[in-house]
């Protein structure tokens, strides 16, 4: 199996699933990932070693491993000592970066090493800072920016900077570009920000949004669907949205689920695809991902 080129933005557990979902599709798969982190161990390594953030990278890697055992080892979290807290991916980008010089290559060499299929690629490769405006306050960092005090106005990084090569050659191939789910603003947008990537994302041959099922306590909290799409578009500008996939079905167990208005997506020109996509608890689930992301490209 090779099949479509897909490419899917973000990070985190969000970006894990669409993975997951996509790689039943195809083993044509490309990961553009955000590498603005700065909590937890990437936060660590990026105070250390002034590298980007490897920690969604590493989930990117472990989604499209070859096999559960070089995923475990990937996700592998040491519990005792000066190395506490750090997964075993984490340090072996790290590793890999000083010892090539090429931080993008050391990511695809530790992908190489778990059996990915396909590639997986930072958005850019500069150590990047994520900024938002907040209600009026300038907030940096995207943990802050995560836990923050509301709905992000604004979000952009610190230094400007380009999108990697490779990212961009990914999303122009594209026959599907996967947006989330994930964080809108700290994984997807994140993601996006590098100059070059959402133009590369534009001219791919299909663009698809997956909407998130809950609103996020701090970036998203009170925005519905079409504010996410309004958002992701005002941080994006050419980029166009062929579907919108929102999830229609249980949202039992979901503190603050995303309304979705059928005439305000009509309204923003988002194409709306309604399914069921949850899985047990408040994620996505890949399984339906997948079953959906084969409709849109048949």
């Amino acid at each position: 199996m090779t099949g479509p080129r897909i490419a899917c933005v973000g990070g985190g557990h969000g970006l894990f699933a669409a993975l997951r979902g996509a790689r039943q599709v195809s083993e044509d798969v490309s990961a553009i990932v955000t590498v603005a982190d700065d909590g937890g161990s990437s936060g660590v390594l990026r105070r250390q070693l002034g590298i980007p953030a490897p920690g969604d990278l590493r989930m990117a890697i472990a989604a499209l491993a070859g096999d559960a055992e070089r995923e475990r080892i990937i996700q592998y979290r040491f519990k005792e000592g000066e190395l506490a807290g750090h997964p075993l991916g984490n340090l072996l980008i790290a590793a890999l970066a000083d010892l090539r010089g090429d931080f993008a290559h050391a990511v695809q060499e530790v992908a190489t090493l778990a059996g990915v299929h396909g590639r997986v690629i930072p958005s850019t490769t500069m150590p990047v800072r994520l900024r938002a405006m907040i209600g009026g306050n300038e907030v940096a960092g995207q943990v802050a920016i995560a836990q923050g005090p509301g709905a992000v106005d604004r979000l952009w990084l610190e230094p400007d900077t380009d999108g990697h090569p490779d990212a961009i050659e990914a999303l122009e191939r594209a026959d599907l570009v996967v947006l989330g789910p994930g964080s809108l603003f700290t994984s997807v947008i994140a993601a996006l920000l590098p100059h070059g990537i959402p133009e590369a994302a534009a001219r791919a041959h299909r663009v698809a949004l997956v909407l998130n099922l809950a609103q996020q306590t701090g970036e998203t909290l009170e925005m519905d669907g079409v504010a996410h799409v309004r958002a992701l578009l005002s941080h994006a500008p050419g980029l166009r949205l062929d579907a919108v996939l929102a999830h229609d079905g249980a949202t039992t167990g979901i503190a603050r689920p995303v309304v979705v208005d059928p005439s305000a997506m009509a309204s923003a020109r988002a194409p709306l695809v309604h399914a069921d996509l949850r899985a047990e608890g408040p994620r996505h689930d890949p399984d339906k991902l997948a079953a959906l992301l084969k409709e849109l490209l048949s």
